[in-house]
């Protein structure tokens, strides 16, 4: 089959998280075997993978330093199944899953935990699919795992947190677009914060933002929040502080954010729930998600796509600023 390769480094160090891999070393081999799927994995012919932004500065791109191939949410077919798992998915299944174990999902054949995977959306293509388990899960956790805000009831009449108001940093980027949604699904008053009102306010309250504010007149809203949701990190985070209700929460997920757990709290704010997490797999959340798109409450976006053997081009697009809304896809 055809993989994308990150090749090993020809002078020392090795390319590692500090050291990482420019976008150079992606390099397509046509002749890599097909995975065997062990006991409680499936086989998946994937049809699209989703580039990430700084993927090759991730200690999971180098599991496998001489031959680990890149990508960790896909959507595509299910190609071989172990039998003891065939009551869950058969061959032909389109699924879509994200997998932070291994990666390996710029390939045209790739394997997954079965606990890990879930139905594709059916009204969505393999490439919207694809942009959907990484930024959706992520979203999902922070709201409904790590805030612990009661999850939406999809299709079984009103939301259940009405009344209460969640503040939304990053609000129009892959993650943020996920938490509008799916908070305002969750009966939530979503005050969606970005960089510019002028170019984002229009879409954020057309994914459910009740209110859209920037960044530097957050702190002369005069209220506090029940939650603070944050994926940018900086200034906006420690500002936060002062926006959160004592017994609220705040939970971010700027990957350099990552001491947010050891901050002490100020005076006032010691029973704010503060959390700093990593995105765990969940084949069983995927599936909620899921049936949301597949009703109409959640909407994904692709910026642009790119054939396989692009995957440099690719890469070097997501880790720039794009000009359009949504993800970078590449079709296998």
């Amino acid at each position: 089959m055809q993989a994308i390769r990150i090749r090993p480094s020809e002078t020392a160090p090795p390319f590692s998280p500090s050291n990482p891999a420019p976008s150079s070393a992606l390099i397509l081999v046509e002749d890599v075997d097909i995975p065997s799927p062990r006991p409680g994995h499936i086989l998946v012919r994937v049809h699209a993978a989703t580039v990430t932004r700084d993927e090759l500065t991730w200690p999971e791109s180098y599991v496998d330093a001489e031959n680990h191939t890149p990508g960790f949410d896909f959507a595509g077919v299910v190609a071989a199944v172990q039998e003891s798992d065939a009551p869950t998915f058969k061959p032909g299944d389109e699924v879509f899953a994200f997998d932070m174990d291994k990666g390996s999902a710029w390939a045209e054949y790739t394997t997954v935990a079965v606990t890990n995977l879930a139905p594709k959306p059916k009204v969505l293509s393999f490439e919207e699919a694809a942009t959907v388990p990484m930024s959706a899960l992520t979203a999902w956790q922070a709201l409904f795992v790590h805030s612990g805000l009661p999850e939406p009831d999809f299709g079984k009449g009103a939301p259940r947190s009405r009344g209460c108001s969640v503040l939304i940093t990053g609000a129009s980027g892959a993650v943020g677009c996920f938490l509008v949604q799916l908070a305002s699904a969750a009966g939530l008053r979503v005050i969606a914060a970005s960089g510019s009102n002028k170019r984002n306010a229009e879409f954020l309250q057309s994914l459910g933002a009740s209110e859209t504010v920037e960044y530097d007149k957050i702190t002369t809203t005069g209220r506090v929040f029940d939650a603070i949701i944050d994926t940018v990190g900086g200034d906006p985070l420690k500002k936060a502080w002062d926006l959160v209700a004592d017994g609220g929460s705040i939970v971010t997920v700027d990957s350099k954010s990552f001491e947010f757990n050891n901050v002490a709290a100020p005076v006032g704010k010691e029973h704010v729930k503060k959390k700093f997490f990593i995105i765990e797999p969940s084949g069983e959340q995927l599936l909620k998600i899921s049936m949301a798109l597949d009703i109409g409450l959640l909407r994904t976006f692709v910026a642009w796509t790119f054939p396989l053997a692009e995957a440099k081009a690719a890469y070097e697009k997501a880790s720039g600023r794009l000009d359009r809304r949504g993800k970078v896809v590449l079709t296998i």
